[in-house]
């Protein structure tokens, strides 16, 4: 039965506890444990923390809660579940007596102190387990004992307050719990863990504050010694994004709620780090007594699966910033949008960058957890997909968050090459579908929940001028598409599917196309871009298309229509315009953010108040693989089609794909490109119309002088 026999139990306090029990174990070799602690708990044997693993276990719909303070309201029904995880204790137990000890810490369980989007916490932190060893179960209940720790506050967007003066009071039993409500389910997802340490460099000090420079914009915490100093003492860390010439951190851009670490000393040295909380920052301010401190970088234990670099210091850029944003929103389980002012589960924006992150990243465990909570947002009845999961309000819209019960599974699909995720979830895909037309008028989807935002394209440079129902209809359409995809692989019949998406065609057409200009909506932020990208464009079009961008300074797209404008223009011939459009060093550009000293990329493209680490516009940094080096798969055939350019690039990088390591170089002058490429399986190159066979394990060199077929060797 394991922790399913187990009972849940709680402390009546509001600083962290720490649970205790004493067992005995006459052979400890074949020990485990099945553990869940809510929000976060932390599981020490004998002294010695079991795992390195941190902010477990994965966040989800824990089960009922309050929702009528939200600030967008829904009348929708959930799924719960929870999750525990289960570890050995190899190493851990000692023959004879052993002492459990476990800290539990708020997470998102008990998160009390950001409500922008409602009073959205589940009640007291609370524990369950059971230790398996000598073929006996020993399971929590009231015979457990437990007291405060010196942690008296912790609260992931506030910070953790440590006070090691503070009495932390008898051992007291155990108080019974209510179960959350959700479903028990074994927790398979990357932990978070500690990943890296960086040394910072202290950029400005006087008598009362120390501000340092991490290097980057990261999630983590940090850790520093605090000396023997008089009791009550206080040494407080501050962490922001940004700071100004004198020192002074700029906190605006992480939210009102400044992320701050307190620490009160006792009159003895202590090593301060938080436990339960981590931070979205490159700066931070030390004020109180300290020794050198260091940073610790902290998200998913989730190993990049690529490498690129290139004789253009923007697309490198590009590929570091994206990465880095994409990891440091990699959280218990869950990609967030920020990790910082929201760290919520936008469904918009991890739809977005799925497939780059499935693409640069071995994240393919993590999009599974996440793909459960979309689905367990998913009204049943309805079909409405909610924009955050787990849901914690949040605004958004119908298709560019709610098509995330479709993009997920899609390119899981097309990245692992296994089915299982698309047939679990496309009875969830055509309840979406018939969510979206149950909220169309003339064919075209024009609104979402009653009280609720709508939106559909986000976060252009300028005032969004795209009409939110061609965003949300094209967003139909596309997944659409991709449901036909998914169902021919699946042995699913699709002529209604294709009748569906003919209607959504035709309205979209019939609304936003204007004959004498030969555009959709004006042109304007790239509605060509969206319409050729659902085959209601034509080569005059996507001629135009690249016309107006190769006049173009930057981009003047959001978040969706920078991924299609770029995408579209590799595949409609026009890489040498999306290649300047990514190397831009405008104001509205990557360039731009590259220049302003940015290491993460910015939730706007012209700042203002706005976040520095969002992933939202990284979507197509995922095109330095596809379109500039040609990595990726057709009919299940790995093949290897780069773009044809007359600019020229040198260019080399390597993905880990289901087929195996491939790698690729190419170098571009006016006069000859040559690809030079690696697959440790057999491969098709293809350039300028014609293919080639690579086998596996072999190192094949191509060249070809400009305007002609060429040679292999």
């Amino acid at each position: 039965m394991g922790i399913h026999r187990a009972k849940w139990v709680r402390a009546g306090t509001d600083a962290v506890p720490v649970f205790r029990k004493s067992i005995a174990v006459e052979n400890p070799r074949s020990a485990a444990i099945e553990i869940c602690g809510l929000g976060f708990f932390e599981l020490y044997i004998n002294g010695k923390k079991v795992t390195d693993d941190r902010f477990v276990p994965s966040f989800s719909d824990y089960g009922e809660r309050d929702l009528s303070t939200l600030a967008y309201p829904t009348r929708d029904r959930f799924r719960y579940r929870v999750y525990y995880r289960r570890y050995k204790l190899d190493g851990y137990l000692a023959p004879g007596k052993n002492r459990i000890e476990i800290l539990l810490g708020n997470g998102w369980y008990r998160q009390t102190e950001r409500t922008a989007e409602g009073r959205l916490s589940y009640g007291e932190p609370k524990l369950a387990f059971c230790l398996m060893a000598d073929g006996k179960e020993i399971v929590s209940d009231e015979t457990l004992e437990w007291r405060d720790t010196v942690i008296v506050a912790n609260n992931l967007y506030v910070g953790e307050t440590q006070d090691f003066t503070h009495a932390c009071g008898a051992w007291r039993p155990a108080l019974p719990a209510d179960a959350p409500g959700g479903e028990l389910y074994l927790d398979a997802c990357p932990a978070d863990k500690m990943i890296r340490k960086i040394a910072p460099v202290c950029v400005f000090r006087d008598d009362t504050r120390a501000v340092w420079d991490a290097g980057e914009n990261l999630s983590g915490v940090v850790r520093f010694v605090m000396p023997a100093c008089p009791a009550g003492t206080e040494t407080v860390v501050r962490h922001a994004e940004r700071i100004s010439g004198d020192g002074t951190l700029y906190t605006s851009s992480a939210g009102e709620i400044v992320q701050t670490d307190r620490y009160i000393g006792d009159g003895v040295e202590r090593r301060c780090e938080p436990h339960f909380v981590f931070h979205g920052f490159r700066y931070f301010e030390i004020t109180g007594p300290h020794e050198t401190p260091e940073v610790l970088v902290i998200h998913s234990d989730i190993p990049p699966s690529s490498d690129f670099s290139s004789d253009r210091p923007v697309l490198n850029w590009l590929y570091t910033a994206t990465i880095r944003s994409l990891l440091s929103n990699m959280h218990a389980g869950v990609i967030s949008d920020c990790p910082h002012r929201e760290r919520l589960g936008y469904t918009g924006d991890g739809q977005l960058t799925c497939d780059t992150a499935l693409t640069l990243l071995s994240a393919a465990p993590l999009y599974e957890k996440w793909l459960f909570d979309i689905a367990d947002g998913q009204d049943p009845e309805t079909g409405h997909v909610q924009h955050t999961a787990p849901f914690y309000g949040g605004g958004g819209g119908p298709g560019g968050w709610g098509c995330a019960i479709v993009t997920v599974p899609y390119f899981l699909f097309r990245h692992t090459g296994n089915p299982d995720a698309a047939r679990k979830f496309y009875p969830n895909m055509e309840k979406w579908v018939y969510y979206m037309e149950s909220h169309m008028e003339n064919g075209l989807v024009v609104c979402e929940e009653e009280g609720g935002w709508c939106l559909g394209e986000w976060c252009t440079p300028e005032e969004v001028m795209l009409p939110a129902p061609f965003v949300n209809t094209y967003f139909l359409i596309k997944s659409l598409d991709r449901m036909m995809e998914m169902a021919a692989a699946l042995g699913i019949e699709t002529k209604t599917l294709s009748e569906k998406r003919k209607a959504a065609a035709l309205a979209l057409q019939d609304a936003y196309y204007d004959e004498t200009s030969h555009t959709f909506c004006g042109g304007v932020q790239g509605a060509d871009a969206f319409a050729l990208d659902v085959g209601l464009g034509d080569a005059e079009m996507a001629a135009s298309l690249a016309a107006k961008y190769e006049a173009a300074p930057a981009f003047d797209t959001g978040i969706f229509g920078t991924e299609v404008l770029v995408r579209i223009l590799f595949e409609t011939g026009y890489g040498d315009t999306a290649l300047r459009l990514l190397c831009s060093t405008d104001a509205n550009s990557f360039g731009g953010q590259m220049a302003r000293g940015e290491t993460t990329l910015c939730e706007r493209w012209n700042v203002r108040w706005a976040s520095h680490n969002h992933h939202m516009f990284g979507a197509c940094t995922g095109s330095l693989f596809r379109h500039l080096l040609g990595i990726g798969e057709k009919n299940g055939i790995l093949f290897v089609d780069p773009c044809d350019l007359a600019t020229p690039l040198a260019a080399k990088g390597s993905l880990l794909t289901r087929f195996g390591r491939v790698s690729v170089e190419r170098r571009s002058t006016e006069e000859q490109t040559r690809f030079t490429v690696f697959s440790e399986s057999d491969a098709v190159f293809s350039f300028r119309g014609k293919t080639y066979p690579i086998s596996a394990g072999k190192t094949v060199t191509f060249s070809f002088d400009a305007g002609e077929s060429g040679k292999k060797s």
